[in-house]
């Protein structure tokens, strides 16, 4: 995992002979003076920025000797002053020469990103029939929930692709790019705006909180660049799309499932603090631990709050602390790269002791470039928990990628107390993907209330579903033994706060 503030190593792609353990190839995702790209970032760039690394697994084409490179976004995540221009080959789809390295051609999703649009699934290899003649195509689902397709060989685009304008940046040091890629079909499979219309009425006592908040937030439309005031994002952090990935069948049909739910980030000025141990913490720690050292929770995971009395209260002294910051501790990474004045600066800061003498903006020479952080990944939820958005919450995709037309759409999940007071699914949030059989089944879990489902893959209608020991938040596998097929899933759970788990379980497909 890279770091997602400055500063990060970049995430150059390699390949390696696996008999031997040396290195066949590299490719830059930062470019190097002289290389493609290179113009697209600062001029020192290439020594400084980090990110921009394939996270998500990539795709082979064996066939035609081709590896697809799906990458994420350049640190930091959410603030580019220091990386200005448009940033190849982050968020970019590479198709490379698996045996040389070489770029054989690339497309970018988003144009210097600033809402961690990083392309979060490996793309799906298959065929399409464009008037009467099969195409080798290539599609790849994003986080804002499009699908783009290409010829997989060439790259060019099998439907029109717009480069749309969108807002510029009122940060200071900033410039969001001015337009944004967006394909003309298919049509999004998430929604894209979130509107005073789209507010969560589900539940009317909830309507005038939800509106209250709407309003102080800065107004919704996609690629709004990042503000203190609170931008919205939606879909979300973790998309529309996510890491379970997509399932393709023969004939060209695209399955994917998708989350619908708004988050909100909100920037705060790394800079406005009153001492240096404060800006680092506002640069590097407040985006988990709160700007009031308070805590936060995660995707069900708490973050502890590191206020004086907490820190008496698990024993922490300043050593534990600083061997915390250096190695890392659970969910949290290294911050190895700070200087000493600034881990001390910190350590301070936390321990609410003075810092001698007067500081500038930064001491340390790793977090002078950012000047922003931000308050977290934080949901929009209603105060009773459920997504500030009128459902559906979670739906599953049917797409014929030969036409960009839709051949079903449904919810995913279903929250069972509200479907006991006569509200239709809604679907939940869903981390995993599906898998779509030969004889017409589509598998799927993923979802927030643990059962695993089956669907007719060519109507959508859900044929089956089972409890599980604990979500599974996985994509499943199927496999045959003595000619019986069979469907398999990873109960891990976890995630959403819901319970953790161990266990495998297998189903026997009928005969």
């Amino acid at each position: 995992r890279l770091n997602e503030a400055l500063p990060a190593p970049p995430g150059h792609i390699r390949a390696y002979n696996v008999e031997t353990g040396e290195q066949v190839w590299r490719f830059n995702t930062i470019p190097h003076p002289g290389e493609y790209g290179y113009e697209s970032w600062p001029a020192d760039a290439w020594t400084r920025s980090g990110g921009a690394n394939v996270w998500t697994g990539m795709t082979v084409d064996e066939e035609n000797g081709l590896v697809y490179c799906p990458t994420g976004s350049a640190s930091a995540d959410f603030y580019g002053g220091d990386r200005l221009g448009q940033n190849l080959f982050a968020n970019t789809l590479l198709c490379l020469d698996a045996r040389t390295g070489k770029r054989v051609w690339h497309f970018q999703f988003v144009h210097h990103d600033l809402w961690d649009r990083d392309l979060p699934t490996p793309p799906n290899l298959l065929t399409i029939t464009r008037n009467g003649k099969k195409i080798p195509a290539i599609s790849q689902c994003t986080k804002s929930g499009h699908v783009f397709v290409f010829n997989r060989l060439t790259g060019e685009p099998l439907f029109p692709i717009e480069e749309k304008p969108y807002p510029s940046s009122d940060l200071a040091g900033e410039s969001a790019w001015p337009t944004q890629p967006l394909p003309t079909k298919p049509e999004p499979f998430a929604r894209q705006i979130m509107s005073y219309d789209l507010l969560n009425d589900v539940f009317p006592d909830q309507v005038k909180e939800l509106q209250d908040q709407f309003v102080r937030i800065r107004p919704h439309m996609p690629f709004t660049p990042p503000s203190e005031q609170g931008t919205i994002i939606f879909p979300g952090f973790d998309g529309a799309a996510e890491w379970g990935g997509q399932a393709v069948d023969p004939d060209g049909i695209l399955y994917v499932n998708s989350n619908e739910m708004p988050w909100i980030l909100t920037m705060v000025n790394a800079s406005k603090g009153a001492t240096n141990g404060e800006r680092v913490f506002l640069q590097m720690c407040s985006a988990c631990h709160g700007q009031d050292r308070s805590g936060s929770e995660n995707q069900g995971t708490i973050i502890p709050p590191l206020t004086l009395d907490k820190l008496a209260e698990k024993l922490l002294d300043r050593n534990a602390v600083r061997e915390k910051i250096k190695t890392g501790a659970g969910i949290m990474p290294s911050f190895a790269f700070l200087s000493d004045k600034d881990v001390d600066a910190v350590i301070k800061y936390l321990f609410e002791e003075a810092e001698s003498g007067t500081v500038d903006r930064h001491s340390g020479e790793n977090v002078k470039t950012t000047t922003y952080g931000h308050t977290g990944y934080n949901k929009w939820k209603t105060s009773n928990d459920y997504p500030a958005v009128k459902p559906p919450w979670g739906t599953l995709n049917a797409i014929d990628l030969n036409s960009g037309e839709y051949v079903w759409k449904t919810t995913l999940g279903e929250f069972e107390e509200l479907t006991a007071k006569g509200i239709p699914p809604t679907g939940t949030e869903n981390y995993g993907g599906p898998v779509v059989t030969a004889g017409g089944l589509l598998f799927i879990a993923a979802s927030l209330d643990e059962h695993f489902r089956a669907f007719d893959s060519r109507t959508g209608q859900e044929l089956f579903k089972a409890k599980l020991p604990a979500a599974g938040y996985a994509t499943p596998a199927t496999y045959a033994v003595n000619g019986k097929q069979y469907v398999v899933i990873a109960c891990g759970g976890g995630k959403l706060g819901t319970r953790s788990g161990d266990a495998y379980v297998a189903f026997a497909l009928p005969d």
